[in-house]
């Protein structure tokens, strides 16, 4: 993060169903996690980006100076640290989400594991139909493709898009 704070650019992968388009966002004024939960617009502005299919990762196919990504095309973001992912009240202590839980989930192409911080232990069905942020915040994430298992990304935080999400479960404790 301290990267983050000193640029004021973050470098995010940002996943659709099809390709991964990586580059740097504004998060002087902002958080990622307001950026993309933020409902007075429909798209993230990128500097520096460039696209590379899903079944080819590791391939450019095409670079762009200042594209605008459409939120609600995107499936997941995967930042550097947990911090990246969460809301600045979040980041910065006014919210304290002590409890984290693992949790498994599976978008288009991909599943997720990781954690959810929580305030306390509540019903988890209850994060996906009366939260009213789009994106969900998965801390110490790793995502691996469905067809492709060799295909993986990690980060500190994976921001979901929680209308992509097609199973939701809670890794119980053992």
């Amino acid at each position: 993060m301290e990267e983050t704070l000193r640029t004021g650019w973050l470098a995010v992968d940002f996943f659709t169903q099809s390709y991964r388009i990586s580059g740097h966002v504004d998060v002087r004024q902002k958080s990622l996690a307001d950026i993309l939960n933020d409902s007075t617009t429909g798209f993230v502005r990128l500097e520096d980006a460039y696209v590379s299919p899903l079944d080819r990762p590791g391939e450019i196919v095409a670079t762009y100076p200042a594209p605008h990504l459409v939120k609600a095309n995107l499936t997941f973001a995967v930042v550097p640290h947990q911090e990246d992912a969460l809301s600045r009240k979040q980041a910065y202590g006014r919210y304290l989400g002590t409890f984290l839980q693992q949790i498994f989930l599976t978008v288009p192409g991909f599943e997720i594991v990781g954690y959810l911080r929580l305030s306390a232990r509540v019903d988890l069905r209850r994060v996906l139909t009366t939260e009213p942020n789009e994106f969900i915040a998965v801390l110490d994430g790793r995502v691996q493709a469905s067809l492709r298992p060799d295909v993986t990304f990690t980060g500190g935080g994976i921001l979901v898009n929680r209308r992509h999400i097609g199973v939701f479960c809670v890794v119980k404790e053992e």
